[in-house]
């Protein structure tokens, strides 16, 4: 029998970091070092593991073996147990994909389900009130995770966030592939050059108080025109984006003309009455000319600079979701008022990750109830109340 000081000498003795596994390769040693009746203790020294280890894994490998021997016309059979390497390596290959928790995608493969038709537009939302507005929209992972969470039992595992959707649709686990997502495959980074200068009617958007930036108070608005078909005939959406809620307003006119916009902003005044400077305390319009007269009907107007849409990024993100109802190119003469609300209402109602997982209208409501009490015993008249409705419809 081989001594203990023998195999100290050996200069293949393993430095094992803490927590590694065994290998195939330790396996055969340990096979070799069985048959010339090593103890495990001596085994577990030279592979670099502790002798427990070494004790679970002769037991993990042990096979038994026949051996026949004839003797006067007799058949004996004997039975040997010994170390196999390859065997104790496939068991613990088995054991070590059945170890840990079950992915959900595995588990649960009706959250899954309910996941992919989120996100290709799929779901039914008629017996969901709170996003009946939805239709048929396309979600994207983060929105098809918040509105999962309010469908389901608090029982049913989610992904801990959206990440783990993205991660299962790169692997090829879900119906939904990237070119079905909305966003993903179309996000680039602004490009922040040099902007041609412009005479502009009233102040620079340089001008306006830091603490629109901030986004922390409620009452600034970014003003913009969504256009379907370009042609002077073709009736142009007015959109109005509130940069701390991100609840948009969206008016259906005639024209991309001053003279239409004026109107609307004329309709807002009529609408909140004593209010309109505490809603909206100042509005950012785009650097076209159909806004060169709101600085003549809002005190506090601050114009963006031309070909600087990321000036108004509130605008820009909410054109971009309005846009999946409303497709560019399509002429705005084959929507009705009632399309263009109903499609606004979709935006508004879109649970939004910045927002917490809340939706614009949810965070407009918070915001709208702090300026005015809507509550029956307040006398408010009626105008007041029509601009309650105008931000519901």
């Amino acid at each position: 029998m081989t001594h203990l000081n023998d195999i100290t000498k050996d200069t293949n003795v393993s430095t094992r970091s803490k927590g590694s596994h065994l290998t195939i390769d330790d396996r055969v040693k340990i096979s070799v070092l069985k048959e010339l009746e090593y103890s495990n203790r001596m085994i577990a020294q030279y592979i670099g593991v502790t002798h427990g280890t070494i004790d679970r894994e002769i037991k993990r490998g042990m096979v038994t073996k026949m051996s026949k021997q004839s003797n006067n016309g007799k058949v004996y059979c004997y039975y040997k147990e010994y170390y196999d390497p390859y065997t104790a390596q496939e068991r613990y290959e088995k054991s070590r994909s059945n170890c840990g928790r079950t992915p959900i995608y595995q588990s649960s493969p009706e959250i899954i389900n309910l996941l992919d038709d989120l996100m290709l537009g799929e779901f039914d939302f008629k017996d969901h009130d709170k996003f009946e507005s939805l239709d048929s929209q396309k979600c994207s992972p983060y929105a098809a995770l918040k509105i999962a969470e309010s469908l389901v039992n608090d029982d049913v595992k989610l992904p801990a966030s959206e990440r783990s959707i993205y991660n299962w649709i790169d692997k090829g686990l879900l119906r939904t592939k990237i070119i079905d997502l909305l966003e993903k495959t179309r996000r680039t980074k602004a490009k922040h050059g040099r902007t041609p200068k412009r005479e502009q009617p009233g102040k620079n958007i340089s001008q306006r108080p830091k603490e629109v930036e901030t986004r922390t108070t409620f009452g600034h608005w970014e003003m913009d025109t969504v256009q379907g078909k370009k042609s002077a005939e073709d009736p142009v959406i007015l959109v109005l984006a509130e940069r701390l809620t991100r609840y948009n307003l969206a008016f259906k006119i005639t024209s991309k003309t001053p003279n239409a916009v004026s109107r609307v902003i004329t309709k807002l005044k009529e609408l909140t009455g004593d209010y309109f400077d505490e809603i909206f305390k100042t509005i950012t319009p785009d650097n076209g000319s159909e806004f060169f007269e709101v600085a003549n009907e809002v005190d506090q107007v601050y114009y963006a600079d031309a070909y600087s849409p990321w000036q108004r990024g509130t605008n820009e993100n909410n054109n971009r979701l309005l846009r999946r109802s409303i497709t560019k190119g399509t002429s705005l003469q084959l929507f009705s008022e009632f399309d263009v609300e109903q499609a606004n209402l979709r935006l508004n109602s879109y649970p939004r990750k910045i927002l917490g997982g809340k939706s614009s209208l949810d965070r407009f409501e918070e915001e709208i109830l702090k300026i005015i009490d809507w509550s029956p015993v307040n006398k408010i008249d009626n105008l007041n109340r029509d601009f309650f409705v105008l931000c519901h419809d």
